[in-house]
C-alpha cells in the first residue's frame, strides 16, 4: 500500500509542503543543412598558334627564242613591213587562304548528388536521481519488509 492509498499525503498540488524534483536528460537531434562547398569555373581563352602550310602552285613562263633566218629561206612574197602586236597571256596560281570555325569538342558539366554517411559522436547529459529512503514508519528497527 502506498502513502497515497493510506491517506498519509494529500492529493498532488494541495499541500504547500509538497516538494517536486524534476529529472531531465539531453536527447540528440541530428540533421543536415546545405552549405556551399566550392565551385567549378570553366573559362575559355583563345590561343593563336602559327602554322606553316606548304602549298604547291604553278605558273607559266614565256620563253623567247630568236632564231636567225637561215640561208636559203628566201623572201616571203606577201609579207609586208608594218606594225604588229601579239599578246600571249601568262597565268600563275596564287595561294588563297580561308579559315572556318570547326566545332572540336563540347564540355558538359553536370552536378550529381552523392550520398554518404558520417558518424558523429555526441556527449549527452542526463540527470539521475537516487533516493535513499531511511524512514521507518510503523516498523520496528531491524525488521524488513
Amino acid at each position: 500500500m502506498t502513502n497515497e492509498e493510506r491517506g498519509d499525503l494529500p492529493p498532488e498540488g494541495d499541500s504547500p509542503e509538497e516538494l517536486r524534483v524534476q529529472r531531465s536528460e539531453e536527447e540528440v537531434e541530428v540533421g543536415v543543412r546545405e552549405r556551399e562547398a566550392g565551385s567549378v569555373n570553366v573559362r575559355k581563352s583563345v590561343r593563336t598558334d602559327r602554322e606553316e602550310v606548304r602549298v604547291p602552285k604553278r605558273r607559266e613562263e614565256v620563253e623567247i627564242e630568236r632564231v636567225p633566218a637561215g640561208e636559203g629561206s628566201g623572201e616571203t612574197p606577201d609579207a609586208e613591213i608594218g606594225e604588229d602586236e601579239v599578246v600571249v597571256q601568262v597565268f600563275e596560281e596564287e595561294v588563297v587562304v580561308s579559315k572556318r570555325v570547326v566545332l572540336k569538342e563540347e564540355i558538359r558539366l553536370r552536378k550529381r548528388v552523392v550520398e554518404e554517411e558520417e558518424v558523429v559522436e555526441v556527449d549527452l547529459r542526463k540527470e539521475e536521481v537516487e533516493i535513499d529512503d531511511q524512514t521507518t514508519h510503523g516498523e520496528r528497527r531491524g525488521e524488513r519488509r
